[in-house]
């Protein structure tokens, strides 16, 4: 039985350092965040697809500072009821010929180009907002990706080391030289670990999914990290008041809330103006038609606003523009809140983090492993207790890695809520 033990502890031991792969898998592609980030922002077909946008209310902006075009008629004569003589336009014929320039009052021509200019901005501003949220989604699912394949490496050792303990006890229960509970005591063991290992994998799929679409790809990656990659996430130097600032100033959503109130406003005015009417001026030319042959003559025309001066618009715009204004401060709102609560999940996290040295407790429960092994080996405790401290090392490294998760998303929904990259390397 001290041979037997021996023999398990052995297989514990150089466990840790080799395992033996479970399923075949795509070969992963090493990617640094940096090389994620630059692969987004040229790959991503949503960002392409606003670009276009913008380049789409830029032409807008041109179209708006152009003229009408001039309206041209002609008559020509086709002789009289009496005696039809179709295009009868020479010497004794009758030809007419007008010209027609819309000129527009108000500053309508001048308001029609702002709004496009704003429209332009609040288009920048959107693409902008679309960064921000993907880019939130990108570096979340890439930090899951990386914490999670750390715990997928302890887990796969751990599936090993378990895997080579079942095969010993099961050719010790067929020499009857171990109890048969046991081995199934242990096989219930494997079964727990490897469906604990399915869900991890199961999350991390989840993760390269949604990385493989923000990027176009149908690659696999493994997130290449070093600890200075994660030192630059830190509260030094940063004050609360400055970050609920710098929300309201910075943030491409609030951008877009104050863009489109000022687009309300823009269109206002439009709408009152155009209670004015435009003023049509041009040039006529009459062959035969009127009291002297060839006669020209200067045209001018006006709508008279007896009945329609534009008031249902003008009263609609009114309301809009304080439904916008209204939605402006909302956002404002909006930002401020999810700064104060970011800024306090990281308070708390980072508690946590100082107060218990997490790398130190891993160093400490990896000695207490050794130290389980050697007084199983001694005979001091039994084997399924042995098994369980097993089992705890496994769960102790989840969640050591979820909280380091938790604790750089929280940062990174810091960067989120306030609209900049507040923390760099």
């Amino acid at each position: 039985m001290r041979t037997f033990r021996m023999l398990v502890i052995s297989a514990c031991t150089i466990g840790l350092g080799f395992t033996q792969p479970l399923r075949a898998q795509i070969q992963p592609t090493p990617i640094t965040l940096q090389e994620v980030e630059d692969s987004f922002l040229v790959r991503n077909y949503a960002l392409l697809a606003q670009r276009y946008q913008i380049d789409a209310s830029k032409a807008l902006i041109r179209q708006a500072k152009i003229w009408d075009n001039p309206n041209f008629s002609a008559v020509l004569g086709f002789g009289s009821t009496d005696h039809v003589q179709p295009f009868r336009v020479g010497s004794d014929g009758e030809t007419s010929y007008n010209i027609d320039q819309l000129i527009q009052l108000a500053g309508k021509r001048n308001k029609n180009i702002q709004l496009a200019a704003t429209a332009s901005k609040m288009n920048e501003a959107t693409f902008d907002e679309l960064v921000r949220v993907l880019k939130l989604q990108l570096r979340e699912n890439y930090y899951n990706i990386y914490y999670n394949q750390q715990s997928g490496k302890v887990l796969k050792e751990q599936l090993g080391n378990l895997q080579t303990i079942v095969n010993a006890y099961a050719e010790a229960d067929k020499k009857g030289s171990v109890a048969h509970a046991d081995l199934v005591r242990l096989q219930a063991l494997q079964v727990g670990l490897e469906n604990d290992y399915a869900d991890l994998k199961q999350e991390e799929l989840e993760s390269q999914k949604n990385l493989q679409q923000l990027l176009h790809s149908q690659d696999f990656y493994v997130a290449s990290l070093q600890p200075a990659d994660l030192a630059h996430y830190s509260l030094d130097h940063i004050q609360l008041p400055q970050l609920m600032e710098t929300a309201t100033q910075n943030r491409p959503d609030v951008k877009v809330a104050a863009l489109q109130y000022q687009s309300a406003e823009l269109n206002y005015r439009l709408q009152k103006s155009l209670a004015v009417p435009d003023l049509h001026v041009g040039a006529t030319y009459d062959k035969q038609g009127s009291y002297v042959n060839n006669f020209i003559g200067l045209t001018v025309g006006i709508d008279l606003p007896l009945w329609n001066r534009n008031q249902g618009n003008i009263r609609s715009a009114q309301y809009a523009m304080k439904s916008e204004a209204a939605q402006y401060q909302q956002q404002q709102n909006i930002a401020q809140t999810e700064v104060l609560n970011a800024y306090h999940r990281i308070i708390q996290l980072e508690k946590r983090y100082k107060d218990f040295d997490l790398h130190q407790f891993q160093n400490e429960f990896d000695t207490l492993i050794a130290e389980v092994a050697k007084n199983f080996r001694k005979g001091n405790i039994s084997l399924l207790q042995f098994i369980d401290y097993f089992n705890s090392y496994s769960d102790n490294a989840k969640n050591i890695n979820k909280f380091l998760s938790n604790r750089v998303n929280a940062y990174e929904e810091l960067n989120y809520a306030t609209g900049q990259e507040l923390f760099k390397n």
